[in-house]
């Protein structure tokens, strides 16, 4: 028996101890656990009244009250679950890029003295040439000789040879023919101008050797080819260098 009532004693007390234990954990977190009522008692409950006063009736007048400001958001979500977890939300910054290094100044190097070209001693040439440029004058050409109309040096000497050879008409080295002139007044060889000149005598006008006048071959005309070939007039066959009349 006093066993008996020992166990009965000691589950009691623990029974206690555990409840004590259960409400200061319920009180430290701002959470009471509701407490079973133990069997036999009924439990309490008090039920205040809530009096809310008219203000009409009152006759007091209510001042209008301002919504309260929201708090500025401080980065952080808020919400009403309290099992909810919220996010804490960095502020976005923008970094500025790396500005480049500066550049590093390195002082001037001197600069190398210039080096003079070596030159080596010109040669006297055996054979000089004359690089100079003749000055070019406005002075109209003059040859110096009596008669002569020459507009240069090559037509000086084309007049000196025709000179030299003498007229084939009057066989003459002053011929009139030698000293006529164009219609720029320039030398002119013409040897109609010659007093005894025959224009049947003219190889430029008549063939020396048929006595005909020189033109194609058709008409009674010469011609003479200078390789053998058939005549585009008449298709004869004709030697080189040979008189040819063709047949009408």
């Amino acid at each position: 028996m006093h066993r008996t009532h020992i166990f009965i004693t000691c589950g009691a007390l623990a029974v206690v101890i555990l409840s004590i234990v259960l409400i200061a954990i319920g009180v430290s977190t701002g959470k009471v656990d509701s407490i079973p009522p133990e069997s036999g008692t009924t439990p309490e409950v008090t039920v205040s009244t809530i009096t809310v006063d008219d203000p009409v009736n009152s006759g007091t007048e209510t001042e209008p009250v301002d919504d309260p400001i929201p708090p500025e958001s401080s980065g952080k979500e808020t919400s009403d679950d309290p099992g909810e977890t919220t996010e804490e939300v960095s502020p976005i910054t923008i970094e500025d890029e790396p500005l480049p290094p500066a550049p590093i100044t390195t002082p001037r190097e001197t600069a190398a003295p210039a080096v003079e070209p070596i030159t080596t001693p010109k040669v006297p040439d055996d054979n000089p040439v004359n690089t100079e440029k003749i000055p070019e004058t406005s002075e109209p050409y003059n040859c110096g000789t009596p008669g002569h109309h020459c507009d240069g040096p090559e037509t000086h000497a084309y007049v000196l040879n025709l000179e030299r050879e003498g007229c084939p008409y009057c066989h003459k080295s002053d011929c009139p023919s030698f000293y006529a002139t164009d219609e720029w007044g320039n030398t002119c060889y013409t040897p109609s101008k010659c007093p005894q000149y025959d224009i049947h005598s003219d190889p430029v006008y008549y063939c020396q050797n048929c006595g005909k006048k020189c033109g194609d071959g058709s008409h009674g005309t010469c011609v003479q080819f200078v390789t053998a070939c058939h005549c585009p007039n008449c298709g004869k066959w004709v030697e080189s260098w040979t008189c040819h009349c063709c047949e009408d």
